[in-house]
């Protein structure tokens, strides 16, 4: 029997002289820029279970916390915060956080269950992620302009993101839900009530935008009419000079669309459309129409306008190439109305847009296991692309992904070819972790 040795040596030369990771096919041979592709492909908790050697561990410490998603999790945020204090080095590795600061607020989260280096705001922690460029900060709705947050949001003014999402803000006069809890000593306390800062929302948001240069992507929560009128009076070019990509609901956008002239993605948050919208949005669009090339729009299932006018909501951005339309069905289960109903009136809208090459849509419903609850028919799909000559790609409400090919019976015609199934990124970690007294009750 030979050795090791021996066959490699009686191997043909040009064997011998390629790579070592193509003969003995050792993922560790790898270069580190492939291992951090795969790991990236990996479920978030299977990556721990290739720490087998320092060189993996190092690359999977990058995977895990390159992208960190935990905008339901304000007890993993903690841990998460924690770890950045411990471990400055895993902080650096961060790029992208979405991360929830609920436990701020001592009605929700008693100051006995946060850990006293995290007091008052985590922002010492925070800041140990030198390297971000996209931040979501969920849990916490008044960071914005609440004078007690004036370091925390300094904080966040001289990071330098590309893309920043505020999930919340509360205005600055509102009332809310009053709550009441015992203290460390025993003693009642609240906190919440009436909110009546004299403060302009809409200056203090422009002021956030100004100092982020470099955001190219803004996903901005619903506000008030003052705000928007705020908005709008104060917000120029200069102050989203990058901006290609906005979120936000169809009032609010329509400021941005006036004064971002590199805005390429536009994506419509959920609301009731009528006439008077629609021709709101069509004069201050008027400028940025041309530019727009991926357009997402939230349709409610009830919203009998928008049904009847999709095609002329579609035209206000006639160079869209991508399309997604999410269909908002929160229906109960008995006499709920099914995708099928609605996936026509999607495909039979987009002949106002020629340039359209990939169209997307989603079904959202409380019970998204319901028998047939997704079940669209082929034809619709086959009208898109009669209707779309450059069309390539329909992913419809069951997730599958079509594509077309010539039909060699009909000259001329097409068909609809299924490539497969797509798998949905699942980012999901669970539960939140139990409140350190369940723990304990729980024996973990």
């Amino acid at each position: 029997m030979q050795s090791t040795i021996q066959a490699a040596r009686s191997e043909p030369e040009h064997l011998v002289d390629q790579p070592a990771q193509l003969q003995n096919g050792n993922i560790l041979n790898l270069p580190n820029e492939l291992l951090l592709r795969v790991v990236s492909l990996l479920p978030t908790t299977s990556i721990p279970n290739l720490m087998v050697t320092r060189s993996l561990r190092s690359v999977c410490e990058q995977g895990l916390y390159r992208y960190i998603s935990l905008p339901e999790h304000p007890r993993r945020s903690i841990c998460l915060l924690e770890t950045f204090l411990l471990r400055p080095d895993l902080a650096l590795l961060v790029r992208h956080l979405e991360i929830n600061f609920s436990w701020r607020y001592p009605g929700l989260f008693p100051p006995s269950q946060v850990p006293s280096v995290l007091h008052p705001d985590g922002l010492e922690a925070l800041c140990r992620a030198e390297n971000l460029q996209s931040l979501s900060l969920a849990g916490v709705a008044d960071w914005i302009w609440e004078p007690d947050m004036a370091k925390f949001r300094e904080a966040i003014f001289k990071m330098k993101l590309v893309r920043l999402e505020v999930p919340l803000i509360d205005e600055p006069q509102s009332d809310f839900e009053c709550i009441i809890y015992e203290d460390s000593d025993g003693e009642e306390q609240a906190v919440g009530g009436q909110s009546n800062w004299d403060v302009d929302l809409g200056k203090e948001i422009r002021n956030l935008l100004q100092a982020q240069p470099l955001l190219e992507e803004f996903k901005l929560s619903d506000i008030s009419t003052t705000t928007t009128e705020s908005l709008q009076a104060n917000l120029k070019a200069s102050d989203v000079p990058s901006l290609k990509s906005l979120q936000a609901v169809p009032e609010v956008a329509m400021v941005f669309l006036r004064v971002a002239p590199r805005l390429e993605s536009l994506d419509l948050m959920m609301r009731d459309w009528d006439n008077t919208l629609f021709s709101e949005m069509e004069n201050n669009s008027t400028t940025i129409k041309l530019s727009i090339r991926r357009f997402t729009i939230r349709v409610r299932y009830s919203d009998k306008w928008l049904w009847n006018n999709l095609a002329m909501v579609f035209s206000l951005f006639p160079n869209t190439e991508e399309l997604s339309v999410t269909i908002c069905s929160l229906t109960l289960r008995k006499g709920a109305v099914r995708a099928k109903h609605f996936f026509p009136q999607v495909c039979d809208s987009v002949y106002v847009l020629p340039s359209l090459r990939s169209l997307e849509a989603k079904f959202e419903t409380p019970f998204p296991r319901a028998p047939g609850a997704r079940e669209v028919e082929m034809q619709p799909i086959i009208n898109c692309k009669v209707a779309c000559p450059m069309l390539e790609t329909v992913v419809d409400p069951e997730r599958r992904l079509w594509t077309f090919r010539p039909d060699d019976q009909v000259l001329g015609a097409f068909v609809a070819y299924l490539v497969g199934l797509l798998m949905e990124e699942n980012l999901n970690l669970g539960n939140d972790l139990p409140a350190p007294e369940e723990a304990i009750h729980r024996g973990d």
